[in-house]
């Protein structure tokens, strides 16, 4: 277990733009993965007759309960990735693999509160909205992984290697910018959403 924890520790010798790249498309490739065998599983959840959307209410206050539940996960990412590391192993990475594990079933199945008639239909949507929630998840990931502030070298961790403070974090301009970027994009993700359910 514990060789399989050291092997992506390059990861952290990285700058934060190769690192959330990297990031970003092992995420993907996750995310796609499970949406094909999902899709293979559940070939009846496409090509049904769709109803009509019809949703009620304001745009704005869509957006906002959007990016609510979006900023929520943003934020388990980031807390995950400052609190604890073993090996190359941190919870925040854990919870980015599960969403990928789950964006992609979701996807792959239809499961969607609305399901869409196709999967290009799905597809487009995905570009429109998903792609952005997605980046904004790996670059934050990419951002925080390399500030744990209790680092052991092993699972279950039996010393801490390094322990440091929340104080003694510092974070570049380019890590400060790409979490800017993060969250503007979740926002930018939650409007175009709203406006897509309200037509």
């Amino acid at each position: 277990m514990n060789s399989l924890i050291a092997q992506p520790k390059a990861l952290y010798d990285m700058g934060v733009v190769k690192r959330s790249l990297i990031i970003l498309i092992a995420f993907q490739l996750v995310l796609w993965l499970v949406f094909t065998i999902a899709y293979l599983l559940n070939p009846g959840s496409w090509g049904n007759e769709i109803e009509p959307l019809t949703r009620s209410g304001q745009v704005v206050n869509l957006t906002l309960e959007i990016f609510g539940k979006n900023i929520f996960l943003l934020m388990l990412i980031v807390f995950g990735n400052l609190f604890v590391r073993f090996g190359a192993l941190t919870p925040g990475l854990l919870i980015l693999l599960i969403q990928g594990i789950l964006i992609g079933w979701v996807a792959g199945s239809n499961a969607f509160e609305y399901p869409f008639a196709s999967v290009l239909e799905a597809n487009i949507q995905y570009l429109k909205v998903g792609l952005w929630e997605t980046t904004a998840y790996a670059l934050i990931c990419g951002v925080t992984l390399t500030k744990s502030l209790y680092i052991a070298d092993t699972f279950p961790a039996k010393t801490w290697s390094q322990v440091r403070k929340l104080k003694d974090l510092r974070f570049s301009t380019a890590e400060k910018l790409m979490a800017l970027l993060s969250v503007i994009l979740l926002a930018t993700a939650a409007y175009i959403e709203a406006v897509l359910l309200y037509g």
